[in-house]
């Protein structure tokens, strides 16, 4: 491991779920279309700010949620969660993107409503 990679919240999960699959990185390659050389700096701490859609390649390729990528990914970096449009339409493929509009117009009412009630 170079000397400035260390490990992170996102490295672990990768890591962990690809022992517990018993998947060395080039299955997970092969399976992700992610090359072996950046899971291995991704599991080294090396590379920790990847993109949703490489979060979703990789979560695909173990079968798992997404969404524990997102929040090790956000424990890692600090940065916030994807936007609302982008995790609707990694996590539900299917919805077009006018229904991704109304889900979001639906949240956007439900906090307004929220944000009446505490004033």
């Amino acid at each position: 491991m170079p000397e400035t990679a260390t490990p992170t919240p996102l490295s672990e999960l990768l890591i962990a779920l690809r022992a517990d699959k018993k998947m060395n990185r080039y299955t997970l390659e092969q399976r992700s279309g992610v090359n072996h050389t950046n899971i291995r700096r991704i599991e080294t701490g090396e590379i920790s700010d990847i993109t949703p859609a490489l979060m979703q390649r990789l979560a695909d390729a173990l079968d798992v949620d997404v969404e524990q990528f997102y929040e090790a990914h956000w424990k890692t970096t600090g940065r916030p969660l994807p936007s609302l449009p982008t995790y609707f339409r990694t996590k539900y493929k299917k919805l077009t993107t006018k229904q991704i509009q109304q889900v979001e117009q639906l949240v956007e009412s439900m906090q307004k409503d929220n944000d009446r009630r505490d004033s």
